[in-house]
């Protein structure tokens, strides 16, 4: 990134980027003022930012309700895709780094058109295809529909992160009789920690809190996830809870912080080495 040399320049970046920080921290700071504020501050006008008589009371209405079992689903669903599309995704991303083919370009660029397709579209045809399998109300719906529009941006990441290693360590493997599977798997995961980090939390991330699919191919509270739960639980015809379910959502960041601040660095090491060739 260039920087302005003159001081007026300089500013006006430090101004952008103070309202683009305001711009992102407002709704995490409302959604925490809603969550410690009773329901009878919650509509009250003009609004306040600091509860008058902060409470847990919305803390203890999501916990005893159906959260556990939302906040298990998302846990189970995340985790299957993020292993289905890492793995999936990264056979195919190194294929197409080592092998390459005629076509292979075309092939990626409409791995990259197909992140344009309309969800509603994707979801349709889906349904149909669980519904003729019997995959409806399952964990296998679900973990294939988000593998399904995960797996695009995992392969683009994977396959430039694995275009700038050095190919010399797998020739020697080769030399030894390691075939492309066993390379893959005893040498090329390894050194591609960091692509493979970064590709998970974002599959994790983007499996954790996906809505739409939850709401369609769920039908029971016992398989939903956590997004699909909470407009059904929180949100109803004539009452909308806004306190326990800012409270829900302020409990559902925290696996997503922790993974972010415990990866971190594989993390943005993935992202921008990924970003450098490809």
């Amino acid at each position: 990134m260039r920087y302005p040399r003159n001081v007026a320049g300089r500013i006006l970046l430090y101004v952008a980027i103070l309202f683009s920080l305001i711009a992102m921290l407002f709704p995490i700071g409302w959604m925490l003022s809603t969550a410690f504020k009773p329901a009878s501050e919650v509509f009250a006008f003009p609004p306040t930012w600091i509860p008058a008589n902060p409470t847990f009371e919305a803390f203890r209405g999501a916990i005893t309700g159906p959260l556990a079992r939302f906040f298990l689903n998302s846990f189970i669903v995340a985790a299957g895709t993020t292993l289905l599309a890492t793995f999936s995704g990264a056979l195919a991303a190194y294929a197409l780094s080592r092998f390459p083919f005629r076509g292979s370009q075309s092939l990626l660029l409409f791995f990259l058109a197909s992140l344009a397709f309309p969800l509603p579209l994707l979801m349709i045809s889906m349904y149909m295809m669980f519904a003729q399998l019997r995959l409806l109300n399952s964990f296998w719906a679900l973990i294939i529909g988000h593998t399904v529009i995960t797996l695009p941006i995992v392969v683009w990441l994977l396959k430039s992160f694995f275009d700038t290693l050095p190919r010399e360590v797998e020739e020697a493997a080769y030399i030894d009789g390691a075939g492309p599977f066993h390379t893959l798997i005893r040498i090329v995961f390894p050194m591609s920690r960091p692509g493979l980090a970064a590709s998970s939390i974002f599959i994790f991330v983007t499996s954790w809190n996906e809505f739409m699919f939850g709401l369609t191919f769920t039908s029971s509270n016992e398989l939903r996830p956590l997004p699909a739960g909470i407009s059904l639980v929180f949100l109803q015809e004539f009452q909308y809870r806004w306190p326990e379910m800012m409270a829900v959502a302020t409990i559902a960041t925290i696996p997503i912080l922790a993974l972010f601040l415990f990866f971190q660095r594989q993390f943005i090491q993935g992202l921008t080495v990924g970003a450098v060739k490809g």
